[in-house]
Parts: C-alpha cells; sequence; structure tokens
C-alpha cells in the first residue's frame, strides 16, 4: 500500500519514482484558478464586445443613398475566401512553379 503524502509518477521511457505529493492549493499562481477565487474559465465564450448596434436617422438614411452610385462601383470586385489548406496548397503550388522557372532558366543558360 502506497501511503496518501506519497505518489507514483509515471512518464514514458523512464523507471517510475515515487515522490510527495504536491499541495497545489499552495503555488503561488492558484489565486489564478477557480480554487484560488479566480473566476471560472469557460472555453469558448467571448467576453468582449466585436461590434455596436446603433439606430439609424434619418440623415443616415440619406446618407446612405447618396453612396448607393458609388457601390454599384465597388459590386464589380470580385472575391474569394480561401480556407487556410486551400492558402497553404496556393503557396506550394506558387514555389513549384518558381521552381519549374529557376530549372528552365538554368537549362536556357546551358
Amino acid at each position: 500500500m502506497l501511503p496518501n503524502e506519497k505518489a507514483i509518477l509515471l512518464i514514458r521511457g523512464e523507471k517510475p519514482v515515487v515522490d510527495l505529493k504536491y499541495d497545489i492549493l499552495k503555488h503561488p499562481n492558484v489565486k489564478y484558478t477557480a480554487d484560488g477565487n479566480a473566476e471560472f474559465y469557460e472555453h469558448g465564450v467571448v467576453d468582449r464586445a466585436t461590434g455596436t448596434i446603433d439606430t439609424l436617422t434619418l440623415e443616415d438614411l440619406s446618407k446612405l443613398k447618396d453612396t448607393k452610385d458609388e457601390m454599384k462601383e465597388i459590386e464589380n470586385i470580385t472575391y474569394e475566401l480561401l480556407s487556410e489548406e486551400d492558402i497553404e496548397n496556393y503557396i506550394k503550388m506558387e514555389d513549384f512553379e518558381n521552381e519549374r522557372k529557376k530549372e528552365s532558366n538554368k537549362e536556357n543558360e546551358n
């Protein structure tokens, strides 16, 4: 039987170690945890405002109507939303094409 104040530490590739348990409530940074009376951490919760909502006045609406003609010029602009994987593939293809150009330039020099 192992006494309550001791623990066995198992690390892959190493021999087991028997050591005294550490009381985490005595750690200097416990004050940043829920055990140290800090706020609970919730993963994925947005706690900061990322935008604001305002009401439009008649003046604002008239300004929007004036910019409608300007927006028609912008409508012809197209864009494509790329995922991280798409961007990586794009960079790989650019690198591949650059290598091919370097190789063809070397062949032309010879």
